[in-house]
This record gives structure tokens, sequence and C-alpha cells, in this order.
């Protein structure tokens, strides 16, 4: 199973129901088309990099899900549509364990061995 991470940025005016209604909403999306739901990061109101329509906040959310790729074009059409959403990004999950470099402590240990003759 694939995981992916999608972002998205709704307006600032909005208020705490209304939020917690588009994320409610975008969770069934994911269940709906067979894909998993295994984390939603609500990081809130924070300011933008740049303005978007004149504006300079956005209420950002996060979601990791796996799932196939169909999933993530389905989702990501359906919140391009959404007035409420500014902007929508998502990237293909990679667990922190496979992006660290993996060192061969016997191969470190046979070349400073090397180097000290």
């Amino acid at each position: 199973m694939t995981r992916y991470e999608t972002t998205f940025i709704l307006e600032p005016g909005l208020d705490e129901v209304r939020v917690n209604e588009e994320v409610e909403r975008v969770s069934g999306w994911i269940k709906d088309l067979g894909a998993e739901l295994i984390e939603v990061q609500r990081w809130g109101k924070r300011r933008l990099a740049y303005e978007i329509n004149r504006k300079r906040d956005g209420i950002y959310t996060m979601f990791l899900y796996g799932g196939p790729g169909s999933v993530v074009k389905e989702i990501e059409r359906r919140l391009r549509l959404n007035e409420q959403v500014m902007r929508v990004l998502t990237v293909l999950h990679v667990p922190p364990e496979l992006t660290q470099p993996q060192v061969d402590v016997e191969a470190l240990a046979a070349a400073e061995e090397a180097g000290d003759d």
C-alpha cells in the first residue's frame, strides 16, 4: 500500500464548525474511495508564504492515508472544486527511517582500522 500526504489550505475566515465539516468530508471521501486513513493533523491558522487571492493567512490540514494513486487524483479533484480550499498539495509519504543514511558499521570499522596503519 502506497502512502500519501495531502495538505490543503482553507479560507482563513471559516469558523471552527465549518473547518470541522470540511475535515470530516475529506475523511469520508478517503474512506469511501477504499483508502485507509492513517492520520489527520490540523495545523490551524498560519501565515502564508505569499498572498493567495489577497489573503495572508490560511487554515492548514494534512491527511496521511494509504491506497492506490487513483484515490489521490479523485481527492485532489474534489478539493479543487471546493471554493473554500485555497491550495492543495499531495506528496508521496516516505517513512523517516528510509530517509536516514544507512551506515554499514562493519565497513566503517574496517576503514578506520585501515587508516590507522
